[in-house]
């Protein structure tokens, strides 16, 4: 993991021997305000919230400050836009608690965006072993905006001593959008560099993902949600 510039490093969820660290990746021009009050109402005991607030870093030297902050054995990844539902922690601490052998977890994301655990690490819901994310090196700033996170959870899969797995009763909520778009030289790099993982994880997905995709951007989901939800309200409303 590669030294980054003096950042700013905040704790407004602080503890004194926290058991997880939530790291949130931010810059100033995005509010962080609904997620930290959002994790003040975790139903977990020991843990703490950090914020990373610096636009001068790119995401994954933010998530690396983040991480040689944190006091607690497991980072938990979270995103300024997410609202974690109140047990998002203790199921967290749960599954560790579990699986003595567990280094890296990915759970469900529903929402603006929806993620139901393919083994691509999506960094919104994303929690892992602090000293085994240190000894894989870390977020790498090579592919910061585009399958950082995805890169990352196949580099603990594959260099990690322990494994990975997804539980669908980790939950996150994403209200919006995602605001990454495909990085088409990094999706490549991806291939490259991991050529059998993506021919198994991405390759399957990838025309309905990136249709998908696409059609959230151009606002037809949105418009398909008013036709099925407001449209008949609007009916009912003038037929009154």
């Amino acid at each position: 993991m590669t030294a980054t510039t003096v950042s700013e490093v905040s704790r407004p969820i602080d503890h004194s021997d926290p058991r997880v660290s939530v790291v949130v990746p931010t810059i100033p021009a995005n509010s962080h305000d609904a997620v930290v009050e959002h994790l003040r109402e975790q139903t977990a005991d020991a843990y703490e919230g950090i914020v990373v607030d610096d636009a001068s870093l790119d995401i994954c030297e933010a998530r690396n400050a983040g991480i040689r902050a944190a006091r607690g054995d497991i980072v938990a990844l979270t995103d300024d836009d997410c609202r974690p539902p109140r047990d998002w922690l203790s199921r967290v601490e749960q599954a560790f608690d579990r699986d003595p052998d567990l280094v890296c977890l990915e759970g469900a994301v529903h929402g603006g965006r929806t993620y139901d655990g393919e083994r691509r690490y999506v960094g919104c819901n994303l929690a892992f072993d602090r000293e085994a994310a240190l000894e894989v090196g870390g977020f790498r700033s090579e592919f910061a905006g585009w399958r950082d996170d995805t890169e990352f959870g196949w580099r603990m899969e594959r260099d990690a001593s322990g494994h990975c797995a997804y539980l669908d009763e980790v939950r996150m909520s994403h209200p919006d959008q995602p605001r990454a778009t495909i990085d088409e030289a990094l999706e490549s790099r991806l291939r490259r560099e991991y050529p059998t993982r993506y021919e198994e994880v991405i390759v399957p997905d990838s025309l309905h993902g990136r249709i998908n995709d696409w059609l959230w951007r151009k606002g037809v989901w949105d418009l398909v949600d008013t036709v099925r939800y407001d449209l008949p309200k609007m009916i009912r409303s003038v037929r009154r």
